[in-house]
């Protein structure tokens, strides 16, 4: 048996090192099997996600691919009334039987100017809880963007100055 396996029965802390986060620590209880892949990245199947320093944030990083890492987030902490209507499809393929043990995120893309990030609401990644499977998904609710703005127009992102008013 390798090493890694054995760390993997015993439920031990591994390493990785991540591009854009350095060395990171997970359990093995931790990984996120994708079978199909993400979107663009069928080649990809183990992940992890690790919290982001700014509270609802976290990152969705393979371990497969040192360079390859996502910020996602919990659509709801932006969007409360998002409901999206995941396939009958994936529902079996993720072999959700139970209509609470899931998880979901959004991938979030972040230009230059972070004001103006946005999120994919139309393909979320679910996770089955009991089986730590995953799989991202395209939803059926058509008013769902694939890049809606996180902040509305205008506000000012956390921490930036505000001039007075008069």
């Amino acid at each position: 048996m390798r090493e890694s396996e054995e760390t993997r029965e015993r439920g031990e802390l591994e390493s990785f090192h991540s591009e854009k986060l350095g060395w990171i620590r997970y359990r093995p209880d931790q990984v996120l099997e994708f079978p199909e892949g993400l979107l663009g990245f069928s080649d990809l199947h183990r992940y992890v996600l690790i919290d982001h320093r700014k509270g609802v944030f976290m990152w969705l990083q393979s371990l497969e691919d040192p360079a390859v890492a996502f910020l996602v987030v919990d659509p709801w902490a932006f969007f409360p009334d998002y409901s999206p209507e995941v396939p009958d499809e994936d529902v079996e393929a993720l072999e959700l039987r139970e209509p609470y043990n899931f998880s979901l995120f959004c991938l979030v893309t972040v230009p230059a100017d972070p004001r103006r990030m946005t999120v994919n609401l139309r393909g979320p990644v679910v996770v089955n809880l009991n089986n730590r499977r995953a799989r991202q998904v395209v939803v059926s609710n058509p008013e769902y963007p694939i890049r809606q703005p996180v902040f509305p127009e205008g506000e000012e992102a956390e921490g930036e100055r505000r001039e007075p008013r008069d």
